[in-house]
């Protein structure tokens, strides 16, 4: 019987690094969503979490590409699923 681990799995993150991740959340203008559940927040915060664990560790430029994701809608699913 084999076990495959994924890499993500096996992710350890310190007080430290949520507190990097947290700030660049927060910094992120709440904006009035176009719908009211559509999951835009979590998108935003899984990719800050793929750019800190990738080597983003810089708090302003993480805190910077949150806020750009954001405002640009870039990982909104609907936005892509509409335009086709």
């Amino acid at each position: 019987m084999s076990i495959f681990i994924q890499a993500e799995s096996s992710l350890i993150l310190t007080p430290r690094d949520f507190h990097i991740i947290d700030h660049a959340m927060r910094a992120v203008e709440p904006a009035k969503p176009a719908y009211s559940d559509d999951g835009h927040r979590e998108a935003v915060g899984k990719a800050v979490i793929r750019l800190y664990t990738s080597g983003m560790t810089d708090p302003g430029r993480l805190a910077e590409a949150a806020s750009t994701m954001a405002a640009t809608r870039l990982l909104d699913r609907r936005r892509w699923r509409a335009d086709c």
